[in-house]
């Protein structure tokens, strides 16, 4: 694996002032190609998978589009690291866990991990959220990485952040499934899209808004994306969701075995 990533003082500042920071080269060539072969092999057995693991795109479950195979139909891998060797190991990535360490001290917890496809020309829009108004995490001490695994643009579905938006709290929320969103977005004007060439990350915090629009383009857009959080998170007892549980103990206190 890529060696332990160092954030500057520089990126620190930034995610605590603006709640995003980017880091070039989080995930090596290697790596890149690891998770790619790891989506492929996942997907010659689909779908004879875990339960919830494989999500589709909507407009494939309900027969509007045909992709040419079960992969290019996929909108999300969700819980894989509690469910698939290879992407376990992933949870323990120095350079994942090292700047998680930077952030917010030794005892860390992977709260979720996921994969987002968003295939060409039908992959659909994320819209403008908040990813700790579904977790609820008190403290907010959350971290999201976003590791590109094609070259992204605004064109193929990028991530796009709101600087500044993780410092007044959980806004309010409203919708089902994946279009529970923020009541009030922001204008798309006023966000910073974040363009990624393969194996970098955006590192943002948990309470950024941030949302990302359709893949117009016959390119791929998959990322990895991974949340870590102290292991002393906890979610709050008004939570509109249940309970978040954490996925591994990745460092510190309780850790496991990677």
């Amino acid at each position: 694996m890529t060696k332990r990533k160092k954030l500057t003082q520089q990126q620190v500042d930034g995610f605590r002032e603006q709640g995003y920071c980017l880091v070039d080269g989080l995930f090596s060539r290697d790596e890149v190609e690891g998770v790619r072969r790891e989506i492929t092999r996942i997907m010659q057995t689909y779908p004879d998978v875990p339960e919830g693991l494989v999500q589709m795109e909507p407009a494939v479950k309900r027969g509007e589009v045909k992709p040419e195979n079960p992969e290019l139909g996929v909108r999300k891998l969700f819980q894989m690291a509690v469910q698939n060797a290879f992407f376990r190991s992933i949870a323990f990535h120095p350079g994942m866990v090292g700047i998680a360490n930077t952030l917010f001290g030794p005892d860390i917890t992977l709260f979720q991990s996921m994969l987002l496809m968003k295939p060409p020309h039908f992959g659909g829009q994320k819209v403008w959220h908040q990813d700790n108004a579904y977790f609820r995490l008190v403290p907010n001490d959350i971290v999201g990485f976003w590791v590109a695994c094609d070259d992204t643009d605004v064109d193929n579905g990028c991530m796009h952040v709101l600087p500044g938006s993780h410092r007044n709290g959980v806004a309010e929320h409203g919708g089902v499934a994946d279009d529970y969103g923020l009541l009030h977005p922001p204008c798309v004007e006023d966000a910073i899209a974040c363009q990624l060439s393969a194996g970098s990350a955006l590192v943002f915090h948990g309470e950024i808004y941030h949302f990302t629009p359709s893949n117009q383009t016959d390119r791929r857009r998959r990322a990895v994306q991974y949340h870590y959080a102290p292991t002393l998170c906890r979610s709050k007892a008004d939570s509109p969701f249940p309970p978040k549980q954490g996925e591994i103990v990745v460092s510190g206190a309780g850790a496991e075995m990677p």
